[in-house]
């Protein structure tokens, strides 16, 4: 299928974005159970999902393959979330915001150096309006207070960690990703993530706080369905992007999850859009279609 690749990478982030929508009306878990309920209901359904298709592990994938596939999964679903709800938790959603609109920049980079994938002048010019309208759509300058000394610059480092543990995380992937079944390597990835998860949680005493959100409740109405937006269908839609797509398109097209975050906000929260968010959701939007069109 022509531009399957864009087509991915711009419905991982509209996946995530429905997520983020429901896991708002989910608070009677801590954000590490949370996490660890979606990647296990996603492991669950991958593993339906390849049981019905026939899908097999396979038993030829060399012991380089392997690592790349394991330590990719471990860097980018355990290590790099770590970091992202300690980052939350120490600067907040904005100043997170502002650090998240590094994912782009950083896999054009690493992708040039890693791969050769020079960026063409539609990806730097497209990809630039989607950093900036992203920017201007999701950081308010009156938020963006950095007093705090030590606790914000180890917030902010953590936001970064965070970032670059996902783009380092796919980016080892890739070179397998690129020959294997996307069902299988989304379930092998997912498989490491959640095994670190749950040993890291095991050694540092919070493996009973890291279950609560296992015992059904009211909870369940949204978190079920969020994780199977979450964590099933963006999986499935973010790594199909790097497989059929270079890596910078794809990485500058996930960055629009913040503008269908902002919409489905207006159209299922009735959140409020500022004028600010609209002119920088159409900037993303504009840069992104500039993109696809010159891939075309």
């Amino acid at each position: 299928m022509p531009h399957l690749g864009e087509i991915c990478a711009l419905l991982a982030p509209m996946a995530w974005a429905v997520a983020l929508i429901l896991f708002k009306r989910t608070e009677g878990a801590p954000p590490l159970a949370l996490n660890l309920f979606k990647n296990t209901f996603g492991v669950v359904l991958l593993s339906a999902t390849m049981v019905a298709l026939g899908i097999a592990v396979p038993t030829d994938r060399s012991v380089e393959d392997w690592a790349r596939v394991i330590g990719s999964g471990v860097l980018g679903l355990a290590v790099a979330d770590t970091f992202l709800f300690e980052g939350l938790k120490r600067i907040g959603a904005a100043r997170f915001a502002l650090v998240d609109t590094t994912y782009a920049p950083m896999i054009v980079l690493l992708s040039w150096v890693l791969f050769g994938e020079a960026p063409t002048t539609a990806i730097v010019g497209g990809g630039a309006a989607v950093v900036v309208g992203v920017t201007v759509a999701s950081v308010d300058p009156r938020d963006l207070k950095f007093s705090g000394g030590r606790e914000i610059a180890i917030g902010m480092l953590c936001a970064f960690l965070a970032v670059l543990g996902t783009a380092t995380g796919v980016l080892i992937a890739k070179p397998v990703l690129v020959n294997s079944n996307l069902i299988e390597i989304t379930w092998t990835r997912l498989i490491a993530g959640l095994t670190a998860m749950i040993l890291w949680a095991a050694a540092t005493g919070k493996l009973r706080e890291a279950t609560t959100a296992f015992r059904p409740g009211t909870d369940w109405k949204t978190l079920v369905p969020a994780s199977f937006f979450g964590t099933y269908l963006s999986l499935i839609f973010w790594l199909g992007g790097y497989k059929w797509a270079p890596a910078a398109v794809a990485a500058v097209l996930n960055q629009l999850a913040t503008v269908y975050i902002l919409v489905l906000a207006r159209v299922f929260l009735r959140e409020r859009i500022a004028p600010r968010q609209a002119v920088g959701s159409l900037v993303a939007a504009t840069g992104a279609l500039w993109i696809v069109w010159n891939r075309a």
